[in-house]
């Protein structure tokens, strides 16, 4: 009986018919982890790129102009939208704001305007960057936040929240009025 159990044991052991399939069996589930995962991250990589071209998107349209109306506004603002596809913009907030820099180099908000986040208030004083604004100039600023959800969820598990914002001075002129129509 021993020597039987000997002779299968040594059979078993050199026998290699099914060791591939055993490592695929093994390895697969590693291999579509990573795959699944960095698919996930890349996603989210591109995600973080589009908020920022869409913050400099929206600044850029702004100040190619000289006064902006609610029309062109709720242009500008679906501009955004389309530059974000094919991410879910469904948690998207986007807010645009006009400072201006008063003779003695005082900011405040000219004028505001915000999708999903609150404007700013008008005349309320706000803090730039130094050497942002020269005195009695203006620069628009662009603001966005995102809470960016990975449809498959196994690396990203939680929201992950992109924001940016972008200064840009008008290009046309001083500054950019706000005119409603």
């Amino acid at each position: 009986m021993l020597i039987m159990i000997r002779s299968f044991l040594n059979r078993f052991r050199r026998d290699e018919s099914g060791l591939s399939a055993v490592e695929f069996a093994i390895v697969v589930p590693i291999m579509l982890g990573f795959l699944l995962g960095s698919v996930e991250i890349s996603n989210g990589q591109l995600a973080n790129r589009k908020v920022t071209q869409t913050t400099s998107t929206l600044a850029d349209l702004v100040a190619q102009d000289n006064s902006i109306t609610n029309a062109e506004i709720n242009d500008i603002f679906a501009a955004g939208i389309a530059v974000m596809y094919p991410t879910n913009t469904s948690t998207m907030k986007m807010r645009i704001t006009a400072i201006n820099a008063d003779l003695n180099g005082v900011t405040t908000v000219g004028w505001s305007d915000g999708r999903n986040m609150p404007a700013r208030t008008v005349n309320g004083a706000i803090t730039v960057p130094a050497g942002m604004i020269t005195p009695g100039g203006s620069v628009i600023l662009t603001e966005i936040e995102l809470d960016y959800t990975s449809p498959l969820g196994e690396v990203l598990t939680g929201p992950l929240h992109l924001k940016d914002q972008f200064y840009l001075r008008p290009r046309r002129s001083l500054r950019v009025a706000r005119v409603p129509s």
